[in-house]
């Protein structure tokens, strides 16, 4: 028997509601045009797929690539969260102290930066588009941007933070698809039509974000 999606009663209930997970974070938003318009047809084709309604789908509004992960406010263990930021803090003054140490970060490889569609995948607990520079230069100034905010907060040595992978999420798993093979197929059949469709992703300019859960990401600053 398989284990329940990991983020079912975390991030969403059973019934696809959105649940508290709060946190700040830096992120490009996908705005209106042609990109934005595939993105919303692979959505529109894997809700509409056998086992698509086991996810919650994510409001448009909320579509982004995260360029830094910063802080969720749930998880503060050592090693998660900067050293030089109490455990304690109250939300509000973790926020303001992760704004800060972005705001003030240099940046070497300024944004804005070329990247590329490389498929759709169902992992991690739910469906996201994969993402990569559009170059081997641009993933470089990719990681170095990231590198640096990590740097800044004092996060360079976060588990996952060098093999972290670029993506769009697009959805959250509430239960797992009957045949996870007709599933698998139309992840395939999507993917490959939205890489077609939309070969170079733009994102938005760098915006330090808060957020109360998944649903929707509030700029504080822009980092361009």
């Amino acid at each position: 028997m398989k284990a329940p999606p990991p983020y079912l009663g975390v991030r969403f209930d059973a019934e696809g509601r959105a649940l508290r997970c709060s946190g700040c974070t830096v992120i490009g938003h996908i705005r209106p045009g042609p990109v934005f318009d595939a993105l919303v047809a692979a959505r529109d084709a894997l809700a509409a797929a056998p086992g698509g309604a086991c996810f919650a789908w994510l409001p448009p509004s909320s579509w982004h690539m995260t360029l830094f992960d910063g802080l969720l406010h749930s998880r503060r263990s050592p090693g998660v969260w900067p050293e030089a930021l109490p455990e304690d803090a109250a939300e509000a003054d973790a926020d303001a102290w992760f704004l800060e140490a972005v705001r003030t970060a240099p940046i070497a490889p300024p944004p804005p930066f070329a990247l590329r569609p490389t498929g759709i995948a169902a992992s991690g607990g739910g469906i996201g588009v994969t993402l990569e520079g559009a170059t081997a230069e641009e993933e470089s100034r990719l990681r170095a941007f990231r590198d640096a905010l990590a740097a800044a907060t004092g996060l360079a040595d976060r588990p996952g933070h060098a093999s972290y992978r670029f993506h769009v999420t697009l959805a959250y798993a509430l239960s797992h698809p009957a045949d996870h093979e007709a599933f698998d197929t139309a992840l395939a059949a999507t993917g490959a039509r939205l890489i077609a469709a939309a070969p170079r992703v733009a994102v938005g300019p760098p915006e330090i974000c808060v957020f109360d859960d998944m649903t929707a990401f509030r700029t504080l600053a822009l980092l361009a």
